[in-house]
């Protein structure tokens, strides 16, 4: 009876930090998001689409405010038991510290259960109608924010990643697009200009191969070089007018959509690989491993054989013509396979994109079970229930907790790291960080002595 009142009591403790952190929380990110987007809202006499486009919004600020929302509020109940000597007292009356934690944990565990479903199944569809409001808003003066290393979706129905920019020059393209027949087009180029006229999006290309993969999985796979290539798209969404599209971002998905783009992309690396190695086979390579490296130094081997092989000196010129077409053949698929490798990890960073909002959909809900064993012991160590030292203590692992998401993120999407590596591994230091501070609280062997000494400084002055 003693332990079920406990648990009510510091259970409605978390409601109203909760609440007011969530509500200072949003404040804070819906002023940053009007001050970043405030030269593409003044003077269009927008009036309530305003308004629309901040509630829209919201549903991605609740999804980042509410695990630092649970960390806030638990620094907060715990401090100001500690503060008020509540917890000496609980632990006098034989209460062990996982007893007046597991109500925190509880309220945590609903916060995260509710949040996977805010994650799969609201916030995709909010994302998405944002997008199109935004865009409605931004294309009265139709330009296209590019940056280097991210993915492009103002265009629709394509997709399109640039590796480096220098004024108008685009270098390194990346452009997937797939044709109402439902083919699979993927586009690189090694420089190209991008640029809007009316209503449409011109593409200028130069030096790059189109990859197309039929929708009829047995048809062949080809590969077509060109040295110019203009690409130009339609784009009525560019009006003032809004208007609907079923395309979404990763961000605008839920998990099962996601895990069916992230299999198509797996599907088309193993097209791709069946494809090489079939053209290694030929020429004789190796190919009970799949490796570019491997493959790229059997084919300087065949070249340098080739290259040394008496026939070169054959009075016979119909063998050494044989013999430059076998070099430079070999040289055409040399060159081939460097593209085919910058293809192969296009495909992945697109697979890794989709796996990546799989994993963050799952991890920061779970993050806040996490702050509760973070928070507790450091809410009792600090000893001061304030909303300051809250908000200050959240607002520093919070940061440290997101830069390593942000920057996983990144790692993750140029294919450098596994998704899970880069959307778990905060978690995971984060609760074994938590575990150490909840095992000490256990033992009752924390203490802060800046904390202790205010505290002696305070009673001397008395």
């Amino acid at each position: 009876m003693r332990l079920s009142r406990l648990y009510i009591y510091i259970f409605k403790e978390h409601q109203g930090p909760f609440i007011g952190a969530i509500l200072v929380l949003a404040f804070l990110f819906i002023s940053n998001l009007l001050m970043t987007s405030l030269d593409k809202l003044l003077g269009k006499n927008l009036g309530f689409v305003v308004v629309e486009y901040i509630l829209l919004n919201l549903a991605w600020i609740l999804a980042m405010a509410v695990p630092m929302a649970v960390l806030i509020s638990t620094l907060m109940v715990y401090g100001r038991l500690g503060e008020d000597n509540e917890i000496t007292a609980m632990r006098a009356s034989g209460i062990s510290f996982s007893s007046i934690i597991r109500p925190s944990l509880l309220f945590a565990f609903i916060i995260m259960t509710g949040l996977l479903y805010f994650n799969n199944y609201i916030l995709p569809d909010a994302n998405h109608r944002a997008r199109l409001l935004k865009r409605a808003i931004y294309q009265k003066h139709p330009d296209l924010n590019i940056n280097a290393g991210y993915f492009l979706y103002d265009i629709p129905d394509y997709t399109l990643f640039i590796r480096n920019k220098s004024g108008n020059e685009l270098t390194d393209l990346l452009i997937y697009h797939t044709s109402p027949e439902g083919q699979h087009i993927t586009v690189w180029a090694e420089k190209g200009i991008l640029f809007t006229k009316g209503t449409r999006v011109i593409l200028d290309l130069q030096k790059g191969e189109i990859h197309e993969l039929p929708a009829d999985q047995e048809d062949d796979y080809r590969i077509l070089n060109f040295e110019k290539h203009r690409i130009t798209i339609p784009v009525d969404e560019m009006s003032l007018q809004r208007q609907e599209s079923e395309r979404r971002g990763d961000r605008e998905m839920n998990i099962a959509e996601m895990m069916k783009y992230a299999g198509e992309y797996r599907e088309r690396q193993d097209q791709l690989k069946k494809r090489i190695n079939a053209d290694i086979a030929q020429w004789g390579g190796d190919t009970s491993s799949f490796s570019f490296k491997k493959y790229d130094k059997i084919l300087d081997r065949l070249i340098l054989s080739a290259k040394e092989d008496s026939a070169a000196t054959d009075p016979d010129k119909s063998v050494q013509r044989q013999l430059n077409m076998k070099i430079r053949n070999l040289n055409a698929r040399k060159r081939r396979l460097e593209t085919d490798s910058r293809i192969m990890h296009a495909y992945k960073m697109q697979e890794n994109k989709y796996m990546v909002e799989v994993h963050k959909k799952v991890s920061m809900p779970v993050a806040c079970v996490i702050f509760i064993l973070v928070g507790s012991p450091l809410g009792i160590i600090a000893r001061r229930g304030g909303m300051g030292v809250a908000v200050g203590v959240s607002v520093v692992f919070f940061l440290i907790y997101w830069a390593s998401l942000m920057g996983g993120e990144r790692l993750a999407d140029r294919a450098i790291i596994t998704p899970w590596v880069a959307m778990w591994s905060s978690n995971i230091v984060f609760g074994i960080l938590g575990v150490f501070l909840v095992w000490y609280a256990i033992r009752e062997q924390v203490t802060l002595k800046i904390f202790k000494k205010r505290d002696e400084n305070d009673s001397d002055k008395r």
